[in-house]
């Protein structure tokens, strides 16, 4: 049978807590690894301590990417979904994830669907990621299954990027998209639905922060290195049109983390 784990980072005792009220589904062949940040004073909760199927492994270091890579080396499932410590996840949703890695042997790196408020807009059918990106495809961290007996599952979060990061604190599942993408692993996007974040991710709020605004334009500059001086002031004027960022201020942070960013090998 193969097996899977969701990878779930979190952080401080109220962490736990979530991680506790997500009710995670008890299922053969399906695990859950927590990498707990600032745990402080915390205390495992019995009705997590009393699981064999959950890890949780207490953790130092700071960053999110930091802490997602705790959990991804502390895996031994044969498929690894990246998680999180706000989702709903059931069994017939986690168990849609390893039956589509079973029947797509040859795919490494498999992006899936969430629902929830976003209201996220994805592509109308199955499709390949390793070349042209497809059109309203955008990658966001929960969405992404690794095999991990491949080179995908060698792939690591750029700790230079994300929350707790100290430039780029945003964009961590975007240069995570494009270094499998770099490193030629075989990608592909299944129109599935795998888990329910029922409030809005960091994408659909404000972004009118440094860090945030220097990782858009990072992720411009390595997405599009030919046309990103276009594709920045454009940016920054859809930002200042739909209310989440000044343009000047957009387009002044996103040249500098272009910049910066060019400099980052994937």
């Amino acid at each position: 049978m193969t097996t899977l784990e969701v990878l779930i980072p979190t952080h401080t005792p109220e962490g736990i807590s979530r991680v506790e009220e997500m009710n995670l589904p008890e299922i053969d062949g399906v695990g859950y690894v927590v990498s707990w940040q600032n745990y402080g004073d915390g205390v495992i909760p019995d009705a997590l301590a009393s699981r064999s199927d959950v890890k949780i492994v207490k953790y130092r270091r700071k960053g999110v990417s930091a802490n997602r890579n705790n959990a991804l080396d502390n895996a031994t499932a044969d498929i690894l979904l990246i998680g999180d410590d706000d989702l709903i996840y059931t069994a017939g949703r986690l168990e849609a994830v390893r039956r589509v890695m079973d029947e797509n042997p040859d795919v490494d790196y498999a992006s899936f669907r969430y629902e929830g408020a976003d209201e996220k807009v994805y592509p109308s059918g199955e499709c390949d990621l390793g070349g042209r990106i497809p059109k309203y495809f955008s990658q966001t961290t929960f969405e992404i299954a690794l095999r991990r007996n491949s080179p995908a599952g060698q792939l690591r979060f750029n700790e230079q990027f994300g929350p707790g990061a100290p430039v780029f604190s945003a964009a961590e599942d975007e240069i995570m998209f494009l270094t499998a993408r770099a490193r030629g692993i075989k990608m592909r996007f299944f129109p599935v639905t795998i888990a329910c974040h029922p409030g809005l991710t960091t994408g659909c709020r404000g972004v009118d922060n440094d860090g945030i605004l220097l990782s858009a334009g990072a992720v411009i500059a390595k997405t599009f290195p030919l046309t990103a001086a276009l594709r920045i002031p454009l940016k920054a004027w859809r930002l200042f049109r739909s209310g989440k960022a000044t343009f000047f201020k957009s387009l002044l942070l996103m040249s500098k983390g272009a910049i910066k960013g060019m400099r980052i090998r994937l």
